[in-house]
């Protein structure tokens, strides 16, 4: 009888019946026999252990390989989708923004100097006149500062507006909306409405178009100069 062909046997699961009553008995009554199953036993488990781990190592390695794949793919197409969203979203800025700079310069007109002559002389030179003049001449730069000096000593009404109209012109809406909100009078002053339109042509040049609307509906309130252009460029906004 071999005994290593019957333990062979045994783990390879090839015994035969007859092989199997006989590997029982060497079982039952040979401890020689017996310790040697107990070890080749523990050692078959102990490399079915062994591979076993190895395998799961593999199987990690190939299942974070995968991970790192799908993550991937999953960035790529969380970037492909943000860029298409980026890009939506530049496309209605940007028409929004185009509309609003072509309605812009369809209602905007440099407003005429009605405050004040602009022939310098002996007689008319002084800073008002100076300023008017610069305005006239178109050189804003040199307005805003005559303008300036005159808001800080007479804080009158017509410096804030002229100052506002001139940053306009040099494209600096932001800073207008800035010197139009100095002016602090009521329906009844003179600039009153004339403020209210351009800053609200302010907002629209800065794609503001909330705080545009919400003063071209105070305009249209009460009849001014700018009440029939202010219902017109409301209904283009909406």
């Amino acid at each position: 009888m071999d005994k290593d062909l019957l333990l062979n046997n045994y783990f390879e699961s090839n015994l035969s019946d007859e092989e199997k009553q006989q590997f029982n008995e060497l079982l039952s009554n040979d401890l020689e026999f017996k310790a040697e199953f107990e070890f080749q036993k523990k050692a078959k488990i102990a490399v079915a252990l062994s591979e076993r781990e190895k395998l799961k190592s593999q199987l990690k390695e190939i299942e974070n390989s995968r991970k790192l794949k799908n993550n991937n793919r999953t960035w790529l197409s969380l970037a492909a989708s943000i860029i298409v969203i980026l890009s939506l979203g530049f496309i209605f800025f940007w028409n929004s923004s185009a509309k609003n700079d072509n309605l812009y310069a369809d209602f905007y007109e440099t407003f005429p100097n009605i405050e004040a002559p602009t022939t310098r002389g002996e007689n008319t030179l002084n800073i008002k006149s100076e300023a008017f003049f610069a305005y006239d001449s178109k050189d804003y730069k040199k307005a805003i500062e005559l303008f300036s000096e005159i808001y800080k000593v007479e804080k009158t009404d017509y410096a804030i507006f002229y100052i506002g109209l001139s940053e306009m012109e040099l494209n600096e809406h932001k800073k207008a909306i800035a010197t139009f909100s100095l002016f602090q009078g009521d329906s009844n002053n003179n600039f009153y409405f004339y403020i209210k339109w351009y800053k609200a042509l302010c907002y629209l040049k800065e794609n503001d178009i909330e705080n545009s609307k919400k003063l071209l509906n105070e305009v249209v309130k009460t009849a001014n100069p700018f009440q029939s252009k202010s219902k017109e460029l409301l209904s283009k906004l909406d």
